[in-house]
């Protein structure tokens, strides 16, 4: 986390000279360790983020195309005029509560659907047409948060 800090640091800075490498270095530093005290972050916790980087990276890509792909679906429902309103239960795999969470703000992301109500591992969702439910079943943003939770529990994937 220093390490990214200082990065940061100097990307905003726009220079390299010793006075904003050095003040950059101990702010990177006292930082980091203020998380360390306060937060309850720790090494550990910073390796598991490392780690899960990629995935994170990819699962953002990848709602990107999801949002695209349904910006197209939802324009044509508007130009064709024919709208078949459903909502749908759908029972998540997910075990952490912060990545149904996401699933279910990923969901609402996503034109012509939104997240009506998530309890436990349910997730009722509203879809402006029935495409848009049954692409739901399959959700590709969803494995991907499987994924990244058997990678957070140390589990192969």
């Amino acid at each position: 986390m220093a390490l990214f800090l200082f990065v940061f640091w100097i990307i905003l800075n726009g220079r390299l000279d010793w006075d904003v490498l050095i003040t950059g270095a101990v702010s990177a530093i006292l930082i980091w360790l203020f998380a360390i005290r306060f937060t309850g972050w720790s090494l550990k916790k910073e390796k598991q983020a490392i780690v899960l980087l990629p995935g994170v990276l990819a699962y953002f890509a990848s709602l990107f195309v999801e949002i695209f792909k349904a910006n197209i679906g939802v324009l044509k429902v508007i130009v064709s005029g024919k709208t078949d309103p459903y909502i749908r239960t759908i029972q998540t795999p997910l075990k952490s509560k912060m990545a149904r969470v996401l699933l279910a703000n990923s969901i609402t992301l996503t034109p012509g659907t939104v997240t009506v109500q998530l309890e436990g591992d349910k997730l009722t969702v509203h879809c402006l047409t029935r495409e848009m439910a049954d692409g739901l079943t399959n959700f590709i943003l969803e494995k991907k948060l499987v994924k990244m939770e058997e990678r957070a529990n140390g589990k192969r994937v």
